[in-house]
């Protein structure tokens, strides 16, 4: 059996993100917080000016980049409410980056 220091558990979810998010380069800047976290996954702009998209990383990772989607953003953002799916344990990475979906 592998020891728990070798094999991290990995966690998926996805979010939302309400306020001023788009024109304020908040993608570029998420994609920038998730690579410098090793952080998975995608965001995207919506239609109803939101950017949703989806984690994944090991639970210490994962719950600083939601803490960082909530709190701070852009530099030009203002964010009013962020929501989560629950955290869900996965086996593997679905994604091999992160990237910004347009």
């Amino acid at each position: 059996m592998a020891s728990s220091a070798v094999v991290k558990s990995l966690f998926s979810c996805d979010f939302e993100v309400f306020g001023r998010v788009q024109g304020v380069f908040f993608r570029k800047h998420t994609e920038r917080q998730a690579n410098r976290l090793g952080v998975r996954g995608w965001c995207m702009n919506t239609r109803k000016g939101t950017v949703k998209g989806q984690l994944e990383a090991p639970l210490p990772q994962l719950n600083e980049m939601k803490n960082w989607l909530e709190t701070k953003g852009s530099p030009s953002s203002i964010i009013e409410k962020a929501t989560f799916t629950e955290s869900k344990e996965i086996p593997n990475y679905a994604f091999s980056g992160f990237s910004i979906k347009r």
